[in-house]
């Protein structure tokens, strides 16, 4: 053995080798700090490890077998050792690891007190930005506005038109304005009528200036009177009337919003000039059609939607050429309210996207309906495009940003861009339920409940269905299930037709174990909810009755896929998992967690195919890395960082680090469905029965807990009652 190291020092092998490492680790230090400044990704710099960890035994067999002579390579073997230049050649690799060592300790030296400083400066500074804008402090100072209906002075109800018409003009101009903040139309019109003085409107709309008037029509000549108002004193800053003739009501709409944003921009300090005015009809009938589109529009329930569908009808049968009243009834058919199968609602809305993109390419709306198109259609990254293109045409357009938000949430793992886009659209229409919805569950999955508590009270007076599904959801944490169904029901009690109230109810009921309850307030049952039941082969049956409605559809082809693997049907789930796996890129979010992972593993094992776990396990531990860095640490009873990593370090073989964090989910109130197949490994491993029986004791718990309170005088009675067979059953287990 002395002999062989030895021979080992003399051919130079241990010399290259640690001039070898000290250049490996260069190169990786100098590929860590340029990849991400020309853009280039993580795999590539992983490749480069990869191909150096491989170079290592390579070059060591060569060092071995070669020497390296005036007269070139020769085998070691066929050199006489008097002749051999071995000491020289170990010489001059002496001087290059000094050389090497002297670089890597220079670039240590210039990493630690140097640029690591900047990059600790830089990251303070972009935590201290983010804590700023997230305070939902106003990012443009004040240089932000709401722009509220125009009182309609002359009597008339018929004439409503015209005062909203000139606030819905002055809203277009401004919001086309560089670094101005506009309160959208929803959150600004929403307060139509209401006895609110000027210091709580703006409370409440988050804005620095409020712009009001008037509109006075008397026979063939109106007055307009308009006046800007700062909101912190209440005091005009300026004011104006205008005096018409009415023979052109559009012009005079143009002229006259022309006039109020020249004023605004010379006292707001706005150094750009508005975008050109686009005249989007001369019919006026149209254009009233489309304002109450507009209205119904934002209220977003199934029969609103419906009333705003007719609006733009009408409006478009007035005005063929109205391309912002045809996106604006594609957007209705596409926002998923009516109930319609997916391939319905792209039918009928796929005409009204290409109309208003033929008839008008500049106007946002036309984008956000592409869009929205896309996105139905399964294709989320061409959705966000068409959606990053319509803020870019207005950048005050609160919906793109809702939309955004969800689509880098959900279906592409971007969460922290995600949070800046819900919390954009929150700030520009502060009023609006769907903004304030994700917005609450993003600030309640990132554990800042105060902050949370403090946005859910403005809800309160806005929505009271809405505030009470969200404030259920938000006291469940820490396995807390009932006050998901108290919540439900509380919202249930305020807006009783709204099905998507139901659906969330019919979710609450199965996590509570109570199936009944669950097939009675929705039917036909979701694959979901029969899931969280347990019943593999209803799940299924469920999926099949959803594809066969719409067969297009690649969300009812994923549940399809989900309830086959649940139900161990794992040779028809596996073209569909596989398509879904490929669909997104082989990339982890919210729709593909953890138990995607299990299953799509348990699918390759069983059909024989190669599992390849690190392909699925890599992007799952990156997502949940995102997820932690973007600040998303809190337990729901569907979402755990720690059961989709404990999945993943199980499924990978890691079986004992995997059972801890899966038993850590659960304490912290994570629901684990029940009769998954491919999850039938975990379900038998002696160590998960403790997880099981936390699991099941909790859900008999909180089961207890609801039935005491809606079995005894039920508060919910005139909008739910509980089965009768349960309340029977309860009493009679607890002796009553």
């Amino acid at each position: 053995m002395g002999d062989f190291f030895d021979e080992l020092r003399r051919r130079n092998v241990f010399r290259m080798a640690i001039a070898y490492l000290a250049a490996s680790w260069l190169l990786i230090q100098l590929a860590e700090t340029l990849f991400p400044i020309f853009g280039l990704t993580d795999m590539l710099l992983r490749l480069v490890v990869i191909l150096l960890a491989i170079g290592l035994p390579v070059v060591l067999i060569f060092t071995w077998v070669y020497e390296l002579t005036p007269d070139g390579l020769k085998l070691d073997r066929n050199v006489e050792r008097s002749s051999s230049r071995k000491p020289h050649t170990g010489q001059k690799l002496d001087r290059v690891i000094i050389v090497m060592l002297t670089l890597a300790l220079g670039y240590f030296a210039i990493d630690k007190f140097l640029l690591d400083p900047a990059r600790m400066a830089a990251l303070e500074e972009s935590v201290a930005e983010q804590v700023r804008s997230e305070a939902l402090v106003d990012s443009f100072g004040d240089r932000s506005i709401a722009v509220l209906p125009f009182v309609n002075m002359s009597g008339d109800r018929s004439n409503e038109y015209f005062s909203d018409g000139i606030s819905e003009e002055l809203l277009n101009l401004l919001s086309k304005i560089p670094k101005l903040r506009v309160i959208s139309r929803s959150s600004s019109f929403s307060l139509k009528g209401k006895d609110l003085d000027v210091p709580t409107i703006a409370q409440q709309l988050n804005v620095a200036h409020v712009l009001e008037g008037s509109v006075r029509k008397d026979g063939d000549t109106v007055r307009i009177t308009a006046q800007l108002i700062e909101a912190r004193s209440d005091t005009h800053l300026w004011s104006d009337t205008y005096d018409r003739e009415l023979d052109d009501i559009f012009g005079i709409q143009d002229e006259i919003s022309a006039a109020i944003v020249d004023a605004l921009k010379a006292k707001l300090a706005l150094a750009a000039d508005a975008a050109p005015q686009v005249k989007f009809t001369t019919n006026l009938e149209a254009h009233e059609a489309y304002l109450r589109g507009r209205f119904l529009a934002a209220q977003r329930t199934p029969s609103s939607i419906e009333g705003a569908i007719r609006e733009f009808g009408k409006a478009i049968e007035l005005d063929p050429g109205f391309a912002l009243a045809h996106a604006e009834f594609a957007i209705s058919y596409l926002l998923g309210y009516l109930g319609l199968a997916e391939t319905e609602a792209i039918a009928r809305a796929t005409p009204h996207v290409e109309r208003a993109m033929a008839l008008d390419p500049t106007l946002a709306e036309s984008h956000a309906a592409a869009g929205l198109r896309s996105w139905v259609q399964g294709n989320p990254e061409t959705a966000l495009g068409s959606f990053e293109e319509a803020v870019r045409i207005n950048p005050n357009y609160s919906e793109a940003f809702v939309w955004i938000g969800m689509i880098l949430e959900i279906q592409l793992g971007r969460y922290q861009e995600s949070f800046a886009a819900q919390r954009s659209a929150v700030q520009l229409d502060p009023l609006s339920i769907p903004a304030n919805g994700n917005y609450l569950a993003a600030l309640i999955s990132r554990g800042r409940l105060e902050e949370a508590d403090r946005q859910l009270d403005k809800l309160a007076s806005v929505s009271p269905a809405d505030y009470a599904r969200i404030q259920g959801f938000r006291s469940s944490l820490g396995g807390n299930w009932a006050n998901i169904a108290l919540g439900g029901l509380q919202a249930l009690h305020s807006d009783p037709q709204n099905d998507a109230l139901k659906y969330g109810l019919a979710l609450s009921f199965a996590l509570l174990g109570l199936e009944a309850e669950a097939f009675d307030v929705w039917t036909p049952p979701h694959p979901y909810m029969v899931a969280i039941l347990g019943k593999r082969q209803a799940a299924v049956s469920a999926a099949k009755a959803g594809l066969a409605d719409d067969p297009n559809s690649p969300e009812a082809r994923d549940q399809l896929g989900f309830a086959l693997a649940a139900a161990g049907d794992y040779a028809e789930a596996r073209p569909i998992m596989e398509e879904l796996w490929n669909r997104h890129s082989n990339r982890a979010s919210n729709t593909l967690g953890g138990d995607f992972a299990a299953a799509l593993s348990a699918i390759r094992r069983s059909t024989g195919a190669d599992v390849r776990v690190d392909e699925l396990a890599t992007p799952m531990r990156e997502d949940v890395r995102r997820r932690r860095e973007a600040g998303i640490t809190t337990v729901t009873w569907n979402a755990s960082n720690d059961y989709d990593s404990g999945i993943v370090d199980y499924i990978a073989g890691e079986k004992e680090k995997g059972l801890e964090l899966i038993a850590r989910a659960v304490a912290d109130g994570f629901f684990i469905m029940p009769n998954e197949a491919y999850l039938q490994e975990l379900y038998d491993d002696p160590g998960f029965a403790a997880i099981r029986d936390i699991q099941e004791s909790r859900r008999d718990r909180e089961r207890s807990r609801f039935l005491a309170i809606v079995c005894n005088d039920n508060p919910y009675a005139d909008v739910w009652q509980p089965n009768e067979a349960t309340c029977e059953r309860f009493a009679a287990e607890n002796g009553n």
